[in-house]
C-alpha cells in the first residue's frame, strides 16, 4: 500500500498509508488526515487523491503553496520517491510496494509487445463488420455503378437530415 512519511528538519515523525479509493487531506486543521500543526500550512493545505493506477497531488489555494522536489506546484501526479515539501515539513511518497505489483502485472503481460491476433477471427470480424454495413458505405475500389450508389444514399441522407 502506499504510504507518506511526514518528516520535520529530516526526523521522522509518521508514517500514513493511502488507501487506494480515498482521497487524503493535508493542512493544520484538525479535520485532515495528515494534521500538521504549523502556522505556515493552512487549514486545508493540499489533498491525494486516487485516480486509476495512479496518486494525485492537489495544492487548495493554500497560501504558501505546495511543492514537489523544490517546484511549486497545483496539481501534480506522485511518482516514487517525490519529496513534498508543506511549510517547513517534508512529506515523502512512497509507492514501492505499488511499483513491485505493478511490474509483476507488466512481466506477466508486456503491454509494449505486439501481440498476433488469431487471423482466422481477424478476417471473419472484419468480414463480419463488412456485411453489416450498407452496400453504398462498403470502401475499397469502387465501380462507376457504386460510386453513383454512394452519392445517391449519401444525397437521400442528406435529404432527410436538412428536410
Amino acid at each position: 500500500m502506499p504510504k507518506i512519511t511526514l518528516c520535520f528538519k529530516d526526523v521522522k515523525i509518521r508514517e500514513y498509508p493511502i488507501a487506494e479509493r480515498q482521497p487524503l487531506t493535508i493542512g493544520r486543521r484538525h479535520s485532515n488526515d495528515i494534521v500538521i500543526d504549523n502556522p505556515a500550512v493552512s487549514g486545508n493545505h493540499a489533498r491525494i487523491e486516487p485516480v486509476a493506477t495512479t496518486f494525485i497531488l492537489k495544492d487548495l489555494d493554500s497560501t504558501n503553496g505546495t511543492f514537489v522536489n523544490e517546484e511549486k506546484i497545483a496539481i501534480h501526479i506522485l511518482r516514487h520517491n517525490d519529496v513534498i515539501l508543506i511549510g517547513n515539513h517534508k512529506l515523502i511518497f512512497d509507492c514501492s510496494d505499488h511499483l513491485k505489483a505493478s511490474s509483476k502485472v507488466r512481466d506477466d503481460y508486456d503491454v509494449g509487445k505486439t501481440r498476433v491476433l488469431n487471423v482466422k477471427s481477424y478476417h471473419d470480424l472484419n468480414k463480419k463488420s463488412a456485411d453489416s454495413l450498407p452496400s453504398e458505405v462498403h470502401h475499397g475500389h469502387d465501380s462507376e455503378g457504386q460510386k453513383a450508389n454512394k452519392l445517391s444514399f449519401f444525397s437521400r441522407l442528406l435529404r432527410k437530415i436538412l428536410g
